[in-house]
């Protein structure tokens, strides 16, 4: 790791990459997948789905995904199927096995 010295400028680096480099490091469940879902969710699902439903945690190969009510709720559960096949192939390998909907905060 390399240190800035206190004159020395540097380019700006989006928290976000910071954090996706910490968990391919450190990380022995793959929580960086859940950082390329969440990056790639609304091209797959659809603005008006993303509006409503959030990918929110990974538990090894299951997706929660935090959805805005009940009726969303039930509505993407029978969309889950198709759903996980196109994440997995946007993700280049099967990274999802088992989406669990739930009601959660926006």
């Amino acid at each position: 790791m390399s240190f800035i010295m206190k004159n020395q400028k540097q380019d700006p680096i989006h928290i976000k990459s910071v954090i996706q480099n910490v968990l391919k490091t450190y990380s022995h469940s793959k929580g960086a997948d859940l950082f390329q879902i969440s990056d790639i969710w609304e091209s797959v699902v659809g603005t008006v789905i993303a509006n409503d439903a959030r990918p929110w945690r990974m538990y090894g190969k299951k997706l929660e995904v935090h959805v805005s009510g009940s009726v969303w709720l039930h509505q993407l559960n029978y969309m889950k199927n198709d759903m996980i096949q196109k994440l997995n192939d946007r993700m280049g390998d099967k990274v999802i096995e088992s989406i669990h909907f739930k009601i959660g905060n926006f």
